[in-house]
């Protein structure tokens, strides 16, 4: 019972050294969400024991939980660069044929060369589709449309 009960807690800290690697490995990614590990004790359990005394069974991993708290919110030379204060997500598309949407907090954004706005891995920003004055005609994920920048410039509306 003691080896499996030293093997249970050597899982636990690989699973915790992984997760800590990975958020060293990606402290400066931009808007990377750290990961938590939380354990859970095993009692041992048989129809003829108390479960309240037999503790020290062992630990097991009860799940990877995102941080999702607020992080610094930095200034960039990059006009396209977007940041989210609070709650919420960037929604992509990775392709202009997909049906699948993908979220991002990642707000480092450029135009590929077909004027459309694109992740570094070149998703497609996705935004409700406006009138011509500048009213949003829907506002639900269905009928989000790929940003696309206009040939032609002029004065804002």
């Amino acid at each position: 019972m003691s080896f499996y009960t030293a093997l249970t807690g050597l899982n636990g800290s690989s699973a915790d050294i992984s997760a800590t690697s990975n958020n060293i490995a990606n402290v400066g990614t931009t808007g990377f969400k750290r990961s938590r590990v939380e354990f859970g004790d095993i009692f041992a359990t048989s129809p003829l024991q108390n479960a309240s005394s037999s503790i020290g069974s062992g630990t097991i991993l009860k799940g990877i939980k995102q941080q999702f708290t607020q992080g610094n919110i930095a200034a960039s030379l990059n006009a396209l660069d977007l940041a989210i204060s609070g709650q919420g997500f960037f929604a992509l598309k990775p392709s202009l044929t997909s049906a699948q949407t993908v979220y991002t907090r990642n707000g480092s954004l450029n135009v590929n060369n077909d004027r459309y706005v694109v992740d570094s891995a070149g998703q497609y920003l996705l935004t409700y589709p406006v009138n011509t004055d500048g009213s949003v005609t829907a506002k639900d994920l269905d009928s989000a449309v790929p940003l696309q920048l206009p040939v032609t410039s002029g004065d804002p509306r």
